[in-house]
């Protein structure tokens, strides 16, 4: 019994650690924080949810994608334009202090 338990134990926390949110290097801030920064690129993405949804946000990744993009190009701030369920953009700087 003691096994089945701790082989629960193993496989719920080996769950727990692939649902986790990724987490970015990149800082969200507003422009003020970044008005002395390099301008990057303005990135936008958009989420195709098919048919109607009754939680879209639980199933969007778009806020995901963007930071993703986001710190592909070297972005170390990024400022929010739009965060919808259906799409996000952001302007994304680097600020090498």
């Amino acid at each position: 019994m003691k096994r089945i338990g701790w082989a629960l134990l193993l496989l719920v926390g080996t769950f727990a650690g692939c649902t986790t949110k990724a987490r970015y290097t990149v800082a969200v801030a507003e422009e003020k924080v970044v008005s002395h920064c390099t301008y990057i690129d303005t990135i936008s993405e958009n989420s195709d949810m098919g048919a109607f949804q009754i939680h879209p946000k639980f199933n969007s990744d778009v806020r995901d994608k963007v930071l993703s993009r986001a710190e592909m190009l070297g972005a170390t701030h990024v400022v929010w334009l739009a965060d919808y369920p259906i799409g996000a953009s952001a302007m994304v700087y680097y600020c090498g202090y």
